[in-house]
């Protein structure tokens, strides 16, 4: 019975334009307001059946990092992800679910206090990732936003 399970369950596909974040990236930007430049590398894992986003803050921001895993969503142009970092606490690793677009794809985030809409375009050879806070009553807000450029991966470490 599990054999014939698994023969007809779609394999686990991560939608190509998560892809494109393979490799190493200079990320300008800023959170809530504030200058947030940081360094990031997207890899494969496990037979390119998960892509993890690596972020890490480079001085003088404060200190953050990030690990955040991609993979296929239920139906067919959608992606889920799970989101892990520096902050930890009870509502992490938060759950993302998303969709694929023609310029790049979108996830959100739900945690207690907002929904956090994340939105990767592509910008020439990069990236524009921009992360909006959506309250409940309360207009959206800029969180944050990177400008990723590719970079050299020599010296990147992170944590995870």
């Amino acid at each position: 019975m599990l054999a014939l399970l698994l023969a007809v369950a779609a394999p686990n596909v991560v939608p190509a334009a998560v892809g494109g974040l393979e490799g190493c990236w200079k990320a300008a930007g800023e959170v809530r307001g504030k200058n947030a430049t940081s360094v990031a590398r997207g890899e494969w894992h496990l037979g390119r059946r998960y892509f993890v986003l690596h972020l890490r803050s480079v001085p003088p921001a404060q200190p953050y990092e990030a690990a955040i895993t991609y993979g296929a969503g239920e139906k067919p142009g959608t992606v889920g992800s799970f989101w892990m970092d520096t902050f930890g606490g009870l509502y992490e690793p938060s759950l993302g679910l998303g969709t694929i677009s023609s310029t790049g794809f979108e996830l959100d985030y739900r945690f207690p206090d907002a929904t956090y809409h994340n939105s990767f375009e592509r910008a020439g050879a990069g990236w524009r990732w921009t992360i909006v806070e959506r309250a409940q009553d309360k207009p959206d807000k800029l969180f944050a936003r990177y400008d990723l450029r590719r970079t050299n991966c020599r010296g990147m470490k992170f944590n995870f």
